[in-house]
């Protein structure tokens, strides 16, 4: 039964995550928003929507357990909208690399272990 189970949650992710990138489009940014404004600023996660997008297909499903033990949580993070699987949903990408899609009765969160890039150039355009 355990077995099971374990290869449904594998199965769930895989789909899930091929499913996020050709199923995400009409990206659009509502705003900036952080919870300690002299520790993180507009300028640590200043993404544009092609950007968004990017971290979004680069990106990994990924469990609560994952993202607390895996990955540096930011205190400030851009959102928005967008359509994924045809659904309006809103989104959020934080400055440490992790972000999440909210639909109606679904949350996704996601880490993305290979955009360092994106946040890197963000600091780079910031000094």
């Amino acid at each position: 039964m355990n077995l099971r189970r374990g290869l449904l949650g594998v199965w769930m992710i895989l789909a899930g995550r091929a499913a996020c990138a050709a199923d995400i489009d009409g990206i659009a940014i509502s705003g900036f928003h952080s919870e300690e404004p002299e520790r993180c600023r507009p300028s640590d996660v200043m993404l544009d929507e092609r950007q968004v997008a990017s971290f979004f297909k680069r990106a990994e499903p990924i469990d609560a357990r994952t993202l607390h033990d895996e990955y540096d949580w930011a205190p400030c993070y851009l959102e928005g909208t967008l359509k994924y699987r045809g659904k309006a949903c809103t989104w959020r990408v934080r400055a440490g690399a992790t972000g999440e899609i909210e639909c109606p009765a679904t949350e996704q969160y996601f880490g993305c272990k290979s955009c360092g890039d994106l946040f890197e150039q963000v600091r780079l355009d910031a000094e």
